[in-house]
């Protein structure tokens, strides 16, 4: 879970975390109203989650229970369990389709993740992780347990991480995880902003 100097508690902080993630699902005001495409159900997705943070830490009871209701609904019906005040800014989600956050897990500000992906506590301590800013989670990836990820790690395909890297920028994959480039997400976000 994130402290609470990184929660969103005003209106301006709201704003803010949307203007930054609401351009990642970009689409038609038709595609918006009618739910018709995978980008606007993760569009409103994001609403619901930073609108649901904004209430319960600004204590408007009545419309905190009103969003986390709508936000359960379409979680439940899309696989994606992702808790309030877990993620800083800038989430991006790659596709529609299973994720899994432990509701005691941090996560940095503009963490990509793709489909398949769990962020989860291990069932004998209970800890859960604390990942870095900029990290991508590949598909099928699985963190789990007390570990650390630092700034830009980025976690390849059906990969399990069950120990911590803390060296910035690389990347990790296998089952259990280990280093296997000094290529992290820095890289991946260079090629993916090159593409566009």
């Amino acid at each position: 879970m994130l402290p609470d100097m990184l929660k969103i508690r005003t209106k301006e902080q709201l704003r803010q975390c949307l203007s930054k993630e609401l351009p990642f699902y970009e689409c038609g005001y038709l595609q918006r109203f009618l739910h018709a495409s995978e980008k606007s159900i993760l569009r409103k997705h994001q609403i619901l989650l930073r609108k649901t943070e904004y209430y319960s830490n600004s204590q408007n009871w009545l419309f905190a229970l009103w969003y986390r209701f709508r936000l359960n609904k379409l979680q439940n019906r899309h696989s994606i369990h992702i808790p309030i005040n877990c993620c800083e800014t800038g989430l991006h989600i790659m596709h529609l389709g299973p994720i899994l956050i432990n509701s005691h897990a941090w996560i940095g500000s503009n963490c990509t993740m793709h489909i398949n992906t769990a962020v989860v506590a291990n069932g004998i301590s209970g800890d859960a992780p604390h990942l870095g800013n900029g990290i991508v989670l590949g598909i099928g990836a699985v963190i789990v347990g007390p570990v650390f990820l630092a700034d830009h790690v980025a976690v390849g395909a059906n990969a399990l991480v069950n120990r911590s890297f803390e060296e910035e920028n690389i990347a990790v994959a296998g089952v259990p995880a280990k280093r296997i480039s000094n290529n992290g997400s820095l890289e991946w976000n260079k090629k993916k902003d090159g593409e566009s």
